[in-house]
């Protein structure tokens, strides 16, 4: 570190020599022009006696706007303006001085101020661009050594990739043409590399350039185009590899270690979310919040956006200590500044609970901890109760006890008109949610649940699956041709969530816009696809399993939405009256769940929800060969 910092103030001092002498040139070759190259020994004194003035005010005013402090490596039409700015201002400085000041004229004539300011100014520039010159000319001319990259994409961002790998030849890339469908980028010539043709050319333009890899560089690409220009990547045979959506590519320079391989979340084209950071950091800044499920997929998502927005503790609570470690690592090496503790706890041990509630004093509480397997929980729904009711119930209690602000429920589309268990279970928990927000008489913990499906890349997501099943040599699973799903990214999820944290009045509960849902065997097909086994792989259907629909929704038909002030949140509006005894239900199903009693459970979860019809499972104690059931796209709740 400390040689980095040597090296750092010898470059600048190098920059302060090359402008003073700049300074010095400029005005002595003004002088020269005003006495047409004849200069009068007793002036070219008075000059010298007046230049430690000039290069102090060319000096302080090029500090001020910042010139040595960026490297000229990379100096860029910013750093133009500002030296622009910086010698402008000089220069008028220097001759209103010589203008206002007695006795300054005659050291320091107007004409050769105004000549010698400008002169100065080119000389500065052009010390800047040489250097910039030298630096990557070899660069460009030994850039063949690397991988030829054809970029599809000519705008900011492609032009940034192309200029990382002409500056950084150790990576391995040389740009070797962009391709755009803009005309009016037609024949232009960024940072060295043409523009040679339109997406329709790139198999054509792979095979003229003899490229070996294809970089998609438009960061604001939707998934129909970026569907349509991967198939003509498809027809080029190459690699090919994209940049990650602009909010990603926000937090640092974008370059070639931005570029990464195309992913299924691509191909949604979801937008990217905006939140109002102004309403979130009002409820989350400065307040002790508590995740339940920390561990777990959506869980560990919300801890990790969480951390950035300020809250004096976040309290990361799981029974898996593994998933914990695994994000207390993660938040370490992201470097949070925020304090947090990672607690091991199950939340139906109602006494750990209290204890941790105790403890930390939670003021806002984000419930993701959940059994949420379909197909697991319809041979275990003792379990289910457990975990998805149980403990909502004894979290419920300990936060309305303890005085916590807000408490968000993660609830599921499978909690609409269930016909499984695991669904049953978390529109019971949805029902808590409202119970509990009632018995504050809307005054105290504002409780609220958030509904959505299903999340790309979470643990019981059929992505992974599907990837595995590829990896292996297939086939891949899916339990029916005309079964679909609802997806979303989980860092779109759990921004959502936390936005709609914010609205609650209390009894809400919020639906997330998940777009259109979207055909379980169109996305086995497009992830073989990406994988480049196309034609190798074969996707075998084997029925639907217990407790799986055909097609989720979101809302119930009774339920009307109304708009919040955030576009892809809806809130749910339906006056749902909950019977007298429904905590002594609650209660009797609990009871019925801790006795292991399952034929009892599933018959009071049916009086509880009256979609869901109770069948016993039954329990295949072997599976042949071409009866293998296994790739769950059942297994995607949440």
């Amino acid at each position: 570190m400390r040689g980095f910092r040597k090296g750092v103030a010898k470059s600048r001092y190098v920059k302060i020599l090359l402008d003073f002498l700049s300074v010095i040139v400029g005005f002595f070759v003004a002088l020269a022009l005003r006495f047409e190259f004849s200069i009068p020994g007793h002036q070219a004194l008075k000059l010298l006696l007046a230049l430690p003035a000039v290069i102090l005010v060319f000096y302080a005013l090029s500090a001020l706007f910042g010139l040595y402090a960026g490297r000229w490596k990379y100096a860029s039409f910013d750093e133009v303006m500002n030296l622009t700015s910086a010698g402008g201002l000089s220069t008028a400085v220097i001759f209103t001085g010589a203008w206002v000041i007695p006795g300054v004229r005659a050291y320091l004539p107007l004409s050769v101020a105004v000549m010698g300011g400008v002169l100065s100014l080119l000389l500065m520039a052009l010390f800047r661009l040489q250097y910039r010159l030298l630096v990557e000319l070899p660069l460009r001319q030994g850039s063949n050594g690397g991988k030829k990259v054809l970029l599809v994409g000519a705008g900011e961002a492609g032009e940034m990739v192309a200029r990382d790998m002409l500056r950084h030849p150790e990576l391995g890339y040389s740009p070797a043409g962009f391709v755009d469908d803009d005309p009016a980028k037609r024949n232009l010539v960024l940072q060295g590399v043409p523009v040679l043709g339109r997406r329709e050319d790139i198999p054509r333009l792979v095979a003229e350039l003899k490229a070996q890899e294809i970089f998609v560089t438009i960061p604001s690409l939707t998934g129909e185009n970026l569907k349509d220009i991967l198939s003509f990547c498809e027809k080029a045979g190459v690699k090919t590899k994209i940049l990650p959506g602009i909010v990603r590519t926000m937090s640092g320079e974008v370059g070639v270690a931005a570029v990464r391989e195309v992913e299924l979340e691509d191909l949604l084209g979801r937008e990217p979310v905006e939140t109002d950071l102004a309403s979130i950091s009002a409820y989350i800044t400065n307040r002790v919040v508590l995740v339940t499920g920390a561990g777990g997929s959506i869980g560990s998502e919300l801890s990790l956006q969480l951390a950035g927005l300020g809250p004096r503790l976040l309290v990361l609570l799981d029974n898996d200590e593994t998933s914990l470690y695994e994000l207390e690592m993660r938040l370490i090496r992201g470097l949070v500044t925020c304090p947090f503790h990672a607690v091991v706890a199950d939340i139906r041990d109602e006494a750990r609970v209290r204890s941790v509630f105790e403890r930390y004093r939670p003021q806002v509480v984000f419930h993701s901890a959940a059994l949420k397997h379909v197909p697991m929980m319809e041979y275990h729904p003792a379990e289910a109760v457990k975990n998805n009711v149980w403990g909502t119930r004894i979290l419920a209690q300990a936060a309305l006890e303890g005085g916590a602000e807000r408490f968000i429920l993660i609830s599921t589309d499978k909690a609409v008109h269930p016909v499984n268990v695991m669904g049953c279970t978390k529109r019971v928990a949805e029902m808590l949610i409202k119970d509990y927000q009632g018995r504050n008489g809307g005054k105290g913990t504002l409780f609220t649940a958030v509904r959505f499906g299903n999340v790309l890349g979470s643990r019981g997501s059929v992505v992974p699956t599907f990837k595995k099943q590829i990896e292996e040599g297939g086939p891949v699973l899916i339990t029916h041709p005309e079964v679909t799903r609802y997806f979303m990214t989980i860092e779109e999820a759990a921004q959502l969530v936390i936005q709609a944290g914010a609205f609650t009045r209390g009894g809400d509960v919020f639906i997330l816009d998940m777009g259109e849902p979207v055909r379980i065997i169109d996305l086995a097909r497009e992830l073989i696809r990406l994988m480049g086994k196309e034609g190798e792989i074969e996707i075998k259907v084997t029925g639907l399993r217990p407790g799986e629909k055909l097609h989720e929704t979101l809302t119930f038909p009774e339920e009307e939405l109304a708009r919040t002030p955030h576009p892809k949140i809806d809130k749910a509006i339906h006056d749902l009256e909950l019977p007298r005894d429904f905590q002594a239900r609650v209660e009797e199903l609990i009871l019925a769940a801790r006795r292991e009693d399952e034929d009892r459970v599933r018959f009071l979860l049916a009086e509880m929800v009256p979609s869901y019809k109770p069948s016993t499972p039954r329990v295949r104690l072997w599976i042949e060969r071409d009866e293998v059931e296994e790739g769950a796209e059942g297994e995607q709740a949440l």
